[in-house]
């Protein structure tokens, strides 16, 4: 009975031998998953664009590092692979958020661009009304400035579909030089001193 008690116990004890080797190995494979997908994740803007899914994953990446340092394997291989569904979880996020502020910053540049245009018009309007008013200086100065704006705004229709960040810093320059040409204009469009006091003498 000894005897075959040890034939059965030895293949039971070898079996266990090799399941506890197997259980003590380093997750490898969950780690370069892991690492892979959280890889993805920071490639796709998830920092920025998806912040809380991104801190989850790399909480998630530190505890499995951490195991994996203290040689608890089995803890570790659990870790990496939640770690590698809050990556993935992550960059499906980020391609999201990204999406989502591309079309709300191209919503605003398009906005911007037609506030200015609206103003150039008016701005234009003005100058039409004064142009006998001015003088071959200030010509000079507005037909430069009008070249501005207007290939400024050109360039921002342009470049809004692709790139909105873009578009509005080719209006960067606009608004203030629409600013100027308004007082300015305005100030031209006043009637001069000498033809209030003929207004007040009639």
């Amino acid at each position: 009975m000894r005897a075959l008690s040890a034939r059965m116990l030895a293949p039971l004890l070898a079996a266990v031998s090799v399941f506890a080797i197997a259980c003590a190995s380093p997750p490898e494979a969950e780690k370069k998953a892991a690492d892979q997908a959280a890889s993805s994740a920071t490639s796709a803007g998830a920092e920025k664009y998806a912040p809380s899914e991104f801190a989850a994953m790399t909480a998630a990446m530190k505890k499995a590092e951490s195991e994996m340092s203290s040689k608890a394997y089995k803890e570790a291989k659990a870790s990496y692979e939640s770690a590698k569904d809050l990556a993935d979880k992550a960059a499906k996020a980020a391609v999201a958020g990204k999406a989502a502020a591309e079309a709300a910053a191209k919503a605003e540049a398009e906005k911007q661009i037609a506030d200015l245009e609206a103003r150039w018009k008016d701005v234009q309007a003005k100058a039409e009304a004064s142009a006998k008013k001015m003088k071959a200086d200030q010509k000079a100065v507005w037909d430069a400035d009008a070249k501005t704006v207007a290939d400024g705004l050109d360039a921002a229709r342009s470049a809004v579909a692709t790139d909105a960040a873009g578009a509005k810093e080719k209006l960067a320059a606009i608004p203030a030089l629409l600013d100027k040409w308004d007082a300015d204009l305005t100030a031209l469009a006043a009637p001069a001193k000498d033809d209030k006091k003929a207004a007040t003498k009639k």
